[in-house]
Parts: C-alpha cells; sequence; structure tokens
C-alpha cells in the first residue's frame, strides 16, 4: 500500500489502492493490528490484505441519523482527513482529504472490487 496522499501521486486516474491514510508523517495517527484484535462496531477500521488499521472510535454523525459514522484526523501541515462508515459495518467507506491550500479529494470503497475510486476533487474557497 502506498501511504502518501492522492495529492503527491502524479497518476490522477479514478482508480487507486490507496485508501488515503496520509502523508507518512502523518502515520503516527493510526496504528496498525492484527485481523481481529479490535471489533469494527467499536471503532472505525481500514483493510488490507491481511492487515487492518484501527482508526478508534467514530466521533461525529455526518449524515444525521443519530449514529456516529466519521472521525476526523489533522494533519501535521494543516489539512484534514475525514475517515467515514456509511453503512454502519465498521469499515470506512468514505475518505475526503482536505489540504491546508483547500484542495479536497474524496474516495469511496468499492466493495466489490476492493478499490478505491475518486469521486469527486476540488478546491474549497
Amino acid at each position: 500500500m502506498d501511504i502518501n496522499s492522492p495529492f503527491d501521486l502524479p497518476d490522477h486516474s479514478a482508480h487507486t489502492d490507496d485508501p488515503g491514510l496520509g502523508h507518512d508523517d502523518d502515520l503516527h495517527m493510526v496504528s496498525a493490528v492484527s485481523p481481529g484484535a479490535t471489533n469494527p462496531h467499536d471503532h472505525l477500521w481500514v483493510s488490507e490484505g491481511d492487515r487492518i488499521w484501527d482508526l478508534g472510535p467514530a466521533q461525529v454523525d455526518t449524515d444525521n441519523d443519530g449514529i456516529a459514522d466519521s472521525l476526523t484526523q489533522m494533519g501535521a501541515h494543516g489539512g484534514m482527513t475525514v475517515y467515514t462508515d456509511t453503512d454502519h459495518d465498521g469499515q470506512v467507506d468514505a475518505i475526503t482529504e482536505v489540504h491546508s491550500d483547500g484542495a479536497y479529494e474524496s474516495r469511496r470503497l468499492d466493495t466489490h472490487t476492493g478499490q478505491w475510486q475518486r469521486t469527486s476533487t476540488g478546491r474549497l474557497d
């Protein structure tokens, strides 16, 4: 898995294996755990192969259904990443990165292929 931000990658294709875990210096914000070591209903998580990253408990209800489904990690360079579990199974299936310059990129996990697909990019004004 490439741990670089999609904004740092020269290829802007519609498909990528990178779930947007952030810059190398942001990696301390997530901790690797072995499969089965965390209850997916207690914490949000991202997986790749046999590895699972436990991101911690959801903190925000982004769809106003009364259930916390997202958490935000602040980056070392002023940006932030929002990890969202849209179907409440614990697995993050949407990631939005907002950089300090206002650029953003959203990705959604295709659950059939396991590939992350870019859904939108732009700039916040």
